[in-house]
């Protein structure tokens, strides 16, 4: 299988040492057409590429205040996420699509983990052209079990993600549809 459609959640998890061996710093190759939270933030190769191509389109169309705020976690930074979530909104260790380094996190730069009505429409209606899903869309919580996130981006590639927005499908369902769960 193809590595940016892998299917990582609590079914299927990741070896708790796995991780990409093509991480980039998104500090070091971001054009600045998004704000990043100051920390590492690391994502793969492929994602990160697609990323400054998805800020930059954000940016020309007048949406220049997206930041990422997380991205690449390994499952020793999962496990502390986890530890000190009291809802159980986290993902444990080895569960988490950060893992993979093909999922980010993003908000408006000063409204936290929020993206307000017109940033939301405007990355579900764009981020496919760049390979990236918003992995857990209202109203597909029965298939994903995951709450709604739009602010939950991941790269699949732009023919996977171009086939589950034509066919309204969310990753489970790709995978369910190409024999793979």
């Amino acid at each position: 299988m193809n590595e940016t459609t892998m299917l990582v959640n609590e079914s299927h998890p990741l070896p708790l040492n796995w991780q990409p061996d093509d991480l980039v710093d998104l500090w070091k190759v971001q054009p600045r057409h998004y704000l990043l939270y100051p920390r590492p933030t690391r994502l793969s190769e492929c994602a990160a590429d697609a990323a400054n191509g998805l800020f930059e389109q954000a940016e020309r169309e007048g949406f220049d205040d997206f930041m990422v705020l997380s991205a690449f976690r390994d499952s020793d930074y999962q496990a502390g996420l986890f530890a000190d979530s009291p809802n159980g909104y986290v993902a444990r260790p080895g569960c988490s699509e950060h893992q993979t380094g093909l999922a980010m996190d993003i908000a408006q730069f000063g409204r936290g983990m929020a993206l307000d009505d017109a940033h939301a429409a405007w990355l579900t209606e764009n981020c496919w052209e760049h390979g990236f899903i918003v992995r857990y869309p209202e109203g597909r919580e029965d298939v994903t079990g995951i709450p709604a996130e739009p602010w939950h981006l991941r790269y699949v590639g732009r023919d996977a993600a171009m086939e589950m927005r034509e066919r309204g499908w969310v990753l489970e369902e790709w995978h369910g549809a190409h024999g793979m769960v």
